[in-house]
């Protein structure tokens, strides 16, 4: 596809228009624990373990640092949908710009999130992210 060119009218936008008649199951529960952690407000920390001793991190803390890092080292078309932390993980939810690899763009995403949690807190982060929707540019 040239550049500049509206994706839409790809012929291969065909296939996206064809997939997107059929719903696409989102993991069991993940959308119910996303909001539930937004909605009860990051009441719980993350541990993290120093030399002089454990520093207790609440979750609003990791989400919003998440967040940022989110925002700042996506890859190019990656939208970020949502970002939550529940139970010390962070799930995000992100969309792909058509033509990307999406399996590809979402674990370069997810690297980059853990290792700036990594970076910024000392920890291995678990971080999922998770592919929700395709745009066209």
């Amino acid at each position: 596809m040239a550049e500049g060119a509206d994706p839409e009218r790809d012929p291969r936008w065909d296939a996206v228009r064809a997939a997107a008649r059929h719903r696409v199951p989102t993991p069991p529960g993940l959308v119910e624990r996303v909001l539930r952690a937004v909605a009860r407000g990051r009441r719980t920390a993350v541990e993290v373990p120093g030399e002089a001793g454990g520093l207790r991190v609440a979750e609003g803390v990791v989400d919003r640092l998440a967040r940022t890092i989110a925002a700042d080292r996506a890859p190019f078309g990656v939208r970020i949908s949502a970002v939550a932390v529940e139970g010390g993980v962070v799930q995000v939810l992100v969309s792909v710009r058509f033509g990307l690899i999406a399996d590809a763009a979402a674990e370069a995403l997810r690297r980059e999130i853990a290792a700036g949690l990594s970076r910024h807190l000392g920890i291995a982060a678990v971080v999922n992210v998770h592919v929700v929707d395709v745009h066209p540019g």
